[in-house]
């Protein structure tokens, strides 16, 4: 799936959701009860993305030529022009018919800015989450908890739900007899000094939004320093589960059923297997 279709998931979900709560009306006649907490799990085609503070001189493809400059602008944190490469709530709301009321219609219908893009063509975006630049690409579980943190048994407290996201990396990779640990500045889970899964989370009204990210089997080439400066950390390498095996790593679908047992394991929760959204 895209980024920019995932990303339409989330915002949907959520809008769905916060509008549900405050109406007070029944929960519409659909596949999606707007008031259950939800996980999504993607694999996407190659993408960076920027979080709402991240520095454009991470990305290091960058030079002061033109084109370079045009493309810092509609990068930009503060730039909202209709060129600007910012997935928005906004221009999703807007560039969706009236006549399209399911989840399914609206996703269909987005219309997506035009990113940026690195020399090869890969886009570029800049979104709500935390975190510095990173890449999203094949062979790499894309993890979205869509969670009510006000309700038991959730607290509202983001660093008590990062390190819970942490928590269920680190079992998840045990699983696997890789040792994850964690990084007393960083966010996310490392394997020595390189980064095997990474975290960027956003909340409204402590609903959140995002997640994580677990490399598999990814083409380490997309973060390459001389296009990126994954997470903005200098110095630090990035690995994955292939890499650390003597053996072929489990499948996505084999790592994202053991990151559900996990979530159920730190959480404290059960779940339920939906239908497949794509």
């Amino acid at each position: 799936m895209t980024y920019t279709r995932g990303w339409a998931w989330q915002q949907l979900i959520l809008s769905r959701r916060l509008e549900y709560l405050r109406s007070g009306e029944e929960s519409p006649n659909d596949d999606f009860h707007p008031d259950h907490d939800r996980i999504l799990m993607i694999e996407h085609s190659p993408v960076y993305t920027l979080g709402s503070g991240s520095d454009d001189k991470h990305l290091t493809f960058l030079k002061g030529d033109e084109k370079s400059i045009h493309i810092k602008t509609r990068l930009s944190k503060t730039y909202r022009g209709l060129d600007s490469a910012r997935l928005s709530v906004d221009r999703l709301k807007t560039s969706t018919p009236s006549t399209c009321t399911s989840l399914y219609e609206i996703v269909d219908c987005f219309q997506s800015p035009d990113s940026v893009t690195t020399p090869s063509g890969v886009p570029i975006y800049r979104v709500e989450r935390g975190g510095q630049v990173t890449c999203h690409c094949p062979g790499m579980l894309v993890v979205y908890p869509l969670l009510d943190l006000r309700r038991e048994p959730y607290k509202q407290d983001l660093h008590w739900y990062l390190r819970c996201i942490e928590e269920v990396i680190i079992r998840t990779l045990e699983r696997y007899s890789i040792a994850g640990t964690r990084d007393e500045i960083n966010s996310g889970v490392w394997v020595n000094e390189n980064k095997i899964a990474a975290v960027g989370v956003s909340a409204s009204r402590w609903f959140s939004t995002h997640g994580f990210a677990i490399n598999i089997n990814p083409d380490l080439s997309f973060f390459d320093p001389s296009i990126i400066i994954p997470c903005g950390l200098i110095g630090r390498g990035v690995t994955s589960m292939a890499k650390e095996l003597a053996v072929d790593p489990p499948s996505i679908t084999h790592v994202a059923g053991t990151v559900v047992e996990c979530f159920r394991e730190v959480f404290g929760v059960s779940s339920i297997l939906s239908k497949d959204i794509t």
